[in-house]
């Protein structure tokens, strides 16, 4: 696993996909373990409680204060080989998210390859989660398991009814013997999805007011709608494998295992998440 440590600071200002309201993100060089800082109050990210009931996964903070929409910020910077920086994010509280980038990791992931270099230095690599015996979380129907492997892996499986999408299956690898999908090219790309017949309710929620077709693609039972069109004929599993990469970040430290999903969400990734934190808390790992 290449490791890629921060050489400047980056800046996004933007909307939030949900609040629709302006945040701006400030990711800096750090030594220490990413980390997140709202409000004035930074705690690495693996001491922060989760959420993912809300369309996105939210970090929150033991005074309830919560960042929401984290996935693509951490996916573009972990995808990268970032483990290691200080996320800071500014705007009207005591609700805060991320901006909403492109609704991908691309751009921030380009420049985080522009900002960053290989670390030669084996003591500023974390070290990896490698597991013992297989970890689940979800059902029968939706479900994610963190099972032994020498390396990084996942299997990401979709099933939808809407006839655009149906069922879709992607791998993605960490080890170029293996035919390792790079993460620059052929995920942080992959944009976030919603079904017209949800946007509605998503929006009287309070959901998805910051989305549009520049950076979101919009599905219905005749076809898709987003500017340019799909970018892969897969993108929609490639999506899902962006979300499950960032939702990971928050162990704090890679994982060295094939994650294998299916039809699940940012619920059962943070689950799993949760699970594997305790284990490493146990040591049982």
């Amino acid at each position: 696993m290449n490791y890629r440590k921060l050489t400047q600071s980056i800046f996004r200002r933007g909307k939030g996909l949900h609040s629709g309201r302006e945040y701006a993100l400030s990711i800096e060089p750090s030594g220490e373990t990413l980390s997140l800082e709202a409000g004035g109050e930074c705690l690495p990210l693996f001491q922060l409680a989760l959420e993912g009931t809300g369309r996105g996964s939210d970090l929150v903070f033991p005074d309830g204060k919560r960042v929401r929409t984290c996935e693509h910020v951490l996916s573009a910077l972990t995808g990268s080989g970032v483990w290691r920086a200080r996320l800071v994010v500014t705007g009207a509280g005591p609700e805060f998210e991320m901006p909403g980038l492109d609704g991908c990791a691309a751009n921030l992931a380009e420049e985080i390859a522009e900002k960053s270099a290989l670390s030669s230095d084996p003591s500023e690599a974390l070290q990896p989660l490698k597991l013992e015996y297989p970890v689940h979380a979800g059902d029968l129907s939706r479900f994610v398991v963190a099972l032994p492997s020498p390396s990084f892996r996942v299997t990401y499986v979709i099933d939808y009814d809407a006839a655009p999408i149906g069922t879709q299956i992607f791998d993605y690898f960490d080890q170029p013997a293996q035919g390792r999908t790079d993460y620059l090219q052929g995920i942080a790309p992959a944009r976030t999805f919603a079904m017209r017949a949800d946007i509605e309710a998503l929006r009287a929620a309070g959901l998805a007011l910051g989305g549009s077709l520049d950076n979101a693609i919009l599905v219905d039972e005749t076809g898709v709608e987003t500017t340019g069109g799909l970018r892969f004929p897969d993108e929609f599993a490639r999506h899902k494998t962006l979300d499950l990469l960032g939702d990971l970040a928050n162990l704090g430290r890679p994982l060295v295992a094939h994650v294998v999903a299916v039809r699940a969400g940012h619920v059962q990734h943070l689950q799993l998440v949760e699970r594997l934190r305790a284990h490493v808390a146990h040591r049982t790992i």
